[in-house]
């Protein structure tokens, strides 16, 4: 994998929500190549379905946590 920018590509972590309301999940830990040049993370094909199987699976596969929820409410404007 090697980005248009071409610089120091490196392994990392993020956290992502999916969903909303009672359709929210919150994935933790998931594995992303992040660009030093450009910025940008990119996850890759066996993430992406990884991360569909535990959407699709939320139930099953998902522990229950408390967890805040702010609303933006500033207009973009």
């Amino acid at each position: 994998m090697i980005c248009a920018v071409r610089r120091g590509l490196s392994l990392g972590r993020t956290t992502k929500s999916f969903g909303r309301g009672s359709n929210l999940v919150v994935v933790e830990n998931i594995p992303v190549v992040h660009c030093g040049g450009c910025h940008e993370s990119y996850i890759t094909a066996e993430t992406a379905r990884e991360l569909d199987h535990i959407r699709k699976n939320r139930r099953s596969l998902g522990k229950a946590k408390r967890v805040l929820v702010a609303s933006f409410k500033k207009s973009a404007a």
